[in-house]
């Protein structure tokens, strides 16, 4: 599985509720990315060994 990079679409379980999340990589920093969460105006921070690329940019 390779790094995101700005502008891909990625996806993610929540560890709380277990829901699947979407969104779009806004930054990558080193061992994770920040995310704005799709259908909402929040922003997440995701490990990289946490999420799939659904979409490359």
């Amino acid at each position: 599985m390779g790094k995101a990079k700005v502008g891909d679409s990625i996806e993610w379980e929540d560890k709380k509720t277990g829901v699947i999340n979407t969104g779009t990589v806004r930054k990558v920093l080193s061992k994770s990315v920040i995310v704005d969460i799709d259908g909402t105006y929040d922003a997440t921070v995701v490990s990289n060994k946490r999420y799939k690329i659904k979409n490359e940019a």
